[in-house]
């Protein structure tokens, strides 16, 4: 009886205790996929379609002109943006700007968002997984050349 009363003791604690520990990296980056792709479906909008209307695949969350077609006005196209860690959002905002967009709903200078983004107003542990997922999505480095020409 005493060791039912530890084994129960223990496993209510741990259910306490772990939904507060962090998430080890390799599943707070899956789980930030899964919110991402599955639940704010992010890539809609974020990711450029190919000429069959398929996501572009090699494009994933690299943004995308809202209309293509240069406006007749000259007035710049408008761009729905890369949120990648590459992209324009990250290098102004940062991480710590990102968290804030999904949890605040603004950027970090206090700006709602188009009228085409939702505000989101996430719980801090779902932004921080999606972050970890979009940080996850770094294109890989383009192989280095070689400077130096051929000797013979």
């Amino acid at each position: 009886m005493i060791h039912f009363t530890k084994t129960t003791t223990a496993v209510l604690l741990a259910v306490l205790i772990l939904p507060g520990l962090a998430f080890p990296e390799a599943t707070l980056i899956e789980r930030g996929k899964q919110l991402t792709e599955q639940v704010a479906k992010c890539q809609d909008c974020h990711t450029r379609r190919t000429p069959t209307g398929n996501l572009d695949k090699g494009a994933w969350l690299q943004g995308t002109p809202i209309d293509p077609a240069p406006a007749p006005s000259g007035k710049p196209t408008i761009r729905i943006p890369d949120i990648t860690p590459e992209g324009t959002l990250w290098i102004l905002w940062g991480e710590r700007g990102m968290l804030n967009f999904l949890e605040k709903g603004t950027s970090p200078s206090g700006a709602t968002p188009s009228t085409h983004m939702p505000a989101y107003k996430m719980r801090h542990d779902d932004a921080e997984a999606i972050v970890a997922y979009l940080k996850s999505l770094r294109r890989p480095s383009a192989p280095a050349s070689s400077s130096r020409g051929s000797r013979r």
